[in-house]
């Protein structure tokens, strides 16, 4: 994998940290950004979330962001260390791979918030949708990026 290469993925895995930032400090209580008196776990709640992740939210740990956080991890592991053998590298080129799909979910993302009501009464303000959608592209992006060059030369 060429520098260029690995420069891409980080720059692309660079848009997931605001978002990971933005819902870490949600969780450990932070307001910015969100509509007064909208709570976050209350809402997983609201929308039938599991159990075990309305209570991670109520203790300071975002379940998205320990997601965006294993794809940025998946994606560099990919382009510095890629494992040799075929069975390890399959388990991580699945994911890679299934990630990419991130990438027109966060282009619908941020085209149907562009195009959204912008509603005086949303729970959360315009900028987290934008921030929302370029961690998803970015996320994706850097997957298939770090994956592409073991497709190529390793058939997985």
């Amino acid at each position: 994998m060429t520098r260029r290469h690995r420069h891409l993925v980080a720059l692309a895995s660079g848009l997931a940290l605001p978002y990971i930032a933005l819902k870490a400090y949600w969780a450990a209580g932070g307001r910015a950004g969100m509509a007064d008196g909208f709570d976050m776990a209350d809402e997983f709640r609201r929308n039938g979330a599991p159990a075990a992740l309305v209570w991670l939210e109520r203790h300071g740990i975002d379940f998205t962001s320990v997601l965006a956080l294993t794809g940025v991890a998946l994606a560099l592991v990919l382009t510095h260390r890629p494992p040799t053998r075929p069975p390890a590298r399959r388990l991580l080129l699945a994911p890679a791979w299934a990630g990419t799909l991130l990438i027109p979910y966060g282009l619908l993302t941020g085209l149907v918030g562009a195009l959204g009501s912008g509603a005086a009464d949303a729970p959360l303000t315009g900028w987290v949708g934008p921030a929302g959608a370029a961690a998803f592209v970015g996320i994706g992006t850097a997957l298939g990026l770090s994956a592409w060059p073991h497709r190529r030369r390793h058939g997985g």
